[in-house]
């Protein structure tokens, strides 16, 4: 059973919503059209030639990546790749940034291969406003409104979900001219005794919760209240922090990090500290992590990839560079479970078996 490449965009923006990714990125759909039918989904951190002639040689409709097939405008379409993709009819969505700031995204993917228990940001994303919304509703509405709006992404507060207050409130109104109001009669002031529901909500979803609020809400005219708040979303961010189920020397997490990623190796920096040093809290960040790095003296070893020399040197803290592709890569896994709830075959293909020649340490 086919579906629309929107009802699958839908399902994603859900997921990692497209209005979170930075402004200098490009995510969502770049190659293809909403119509589009699709039958089988192939799932890639990378677009390049051979994951293109991979999908062409099986039949799929549609590629989802990690990094963007398309990055820097471009004034004319004849690459060799584009046309390809198009003269097969094959859609190509990507959620880069956006799939790193999320729950459930890139870097939550890593700490769940590496099995750490308490995860936390490590950085708040920082240009994600966090919003307060009061709403007063009659009492027999309360539950149905509440509703709407948790379904709508309100009510999240970091680990927690459909957080709310409710209290009881006296109010009064005098509807006039043209008012339908649901009880009452014009020119008459009336009293009513409400409840006020009072929950938080991010910016990339305020619209979509108020529109809920005000289409599930009884009255002619609503009456709510938002208010933008002087703090960082805690629902988006970059990195995490965890512990390990048990602490282990920095050699044992670097042969377990190697063994969790399927990395062909690893490189340990010790930063001054002897290889058998117990650890336990780690900081991760899949792909390149080096932005976070004064961010983490408080963990025992910090594991990304993308380290530079002097970055290592400069380096308090240890730090296990893994790798850029093993450090994002299980995120595949997670983009798979999304979409199992779509009447669609997906497959993982990993983009080093396709294009990189093995490596050989000599």
């Amino acid at each position: 059973m086919a579906i629309s490449v929107k009802e699958i965009s839908d399902v994603l923006n859900q997921y990692a919503p497209n209005d979170l990714s930075y402004q200098w990125d490009n995510t969502g759909l770049l190659i293809g059209e909403n119509s589009q039918q699709v039958n089988r989904i192939l799932l890639s951190l990378d677009v390049t030639d051979q994951i293109i002639q991979y999908a062409v040689d099986n039949n799929f409709d549609m590629i989802i990546s990690h990094h963007p097939f398309i990055f820097k405008a471009i004034k004319k379409i004849n690459h060799p790749a584009i046309i390809k993709l198009i003269k097969n009819s094959i859609a190509v969505f990507t959620a880069h940034t956006n799939l790193d700031l999320v729950k459930n995204g890139v870097n939550f993917a890593l700490a769940k291969r590496l099995e750490l228990k308490n995860q936390q940001f490590i950085q708040k994303s920082i240009d994600k406003e966090f919003f307060h919304i009061s709403v007063f509703v009659p009492g027999d509405a309360v539950e149905k409104v509440k509703k709407a709006a948790f379904n709508a992404g309100g009510g999240f507060y970091g680990n927690y979900q459909k957080c709310a207050a409710q209290y009881p409130v006296s109010g009064q109104f005098m509807p006039f001219d043209q008012a339908n109001p649901v009880f009452g009669e014009l020119n008459h002031l009336e009293y009513v005794e409400e409840v006020k529901l009072e929950f938080f909500a991010d910016s990339i979803k305020l619209k979509t919760i108020i529109s809920a609020i005000l289409s599930n809400h009884p009255y002619e005219m609503p009456v709510y209240v938002v208010n933008k708040l002087n703090q960082d979303s805690p629902n988006y961010g970059l990195g995490l922090t965890g512990d390990l189920e048990e602490s282990m020397s920095l050699i044992e997490l670097a042969e377990f990090v190697k063994e969790k990623l399927n990395a062909p190796f690893v490189k340990l920096w010790t930063a001054g500290h002897d290889e058998e040093k117990r650890v336990k809290r780690l900081a991760v960040c899949g792909g390149s992590g080096s932005s976070l790095l004064g961010l983490v003296s408080s963990s025992d070893c910090f594991v990304s990839g993308d380290f530079t020399y002097h970055q290592m040197l400069d380096s308090s803290t240890p730090l296990i560079d893994a790798g850029h592709y093993y450090t994002e890569v299980p995120v595949l896994d997670n983009l798979q479970e999304v979409l199992s709830i779509l009447p669609v075959y997906t497959e993982k293909v990993k983009t080093l078996d396709h294009d990189i020649q093995k490596l050989k340490l000599i």
